[in-house]
């Protein structure tokens, strides 16, 4: 009996540590002037706000993150893509989560007939294939949609940015 319980208690510790480790799955950069310190600091608190959360937790960890100033990785669900983001203007992390949801959901049903405001000469040249920068190969893939996603964005206080290389 003891040596099933010990099983089960380290069955769970294993499980626990694969839930604690948002940090490691979800590499950020910080913004100019942040610190070290401030990052952990920062990745401990929104790790205690994603844990929290009953569902979707590695994205409430990302979307605190972004939050708190970041650039971070996050996985578009209806494009099926993975883009660099970092908010240009202050948010919280709900309200982050909402408005990259709404951005991805707006920018994979846009159609020829959508009305898309111009972007910036740079991101333009990214998502027309004039230009191959790093972290944001495929966006020429679906020139329309990629429009929709970063003129999205913009509107609603993001930058779209390169992505984050994870260490793995």
């Amino acid at each position: 009996m003891t040596l099933k319980i010990a099983g089960w208690a380290g069955l769970i510790g294993i499980l626990a540590a694969g839930c604690v480790s948002l940090a490691a799955r979800a590499p950020v950069r910080p913004a100019a002037g942040q610190s070290g310190v401030q990052m952990v600091q920062d990745q401990a608190r929104c790790q205690q706000y994603a844990l929290g959360q009953a569902r979707h937790r590695e994205d409430h960890y990302v979307a605190c993150m972004i939050a708190s100033g970041y650039a971070v990785n996050w996985d578009l669900d209806e494009l099926d893509w993975v883009i660099g983001v970092m908010q240009t203007r202050a948010h919280d992390a709900p309200t982050v989560m909402t408005d990259l949801a709404e951005c991805d959901r707006q920018a994979d049903n846009a159609k020829k007939t959508t009305t898309i405001p111009p972007l910036p000469p740079d991101l333009e040249r990214v998502v027309s294939g004039e230009t191959t920068s790093p972290g944001f190969e495929g966006f020429n893939r679906r020139p329309l949609a990629s429009r929709m996603l970063v003129a999205c964005l913009l509107e609603r206080g993001y930058a779209v940015t390169p992505r984050v290389p994870y260490d793995r």
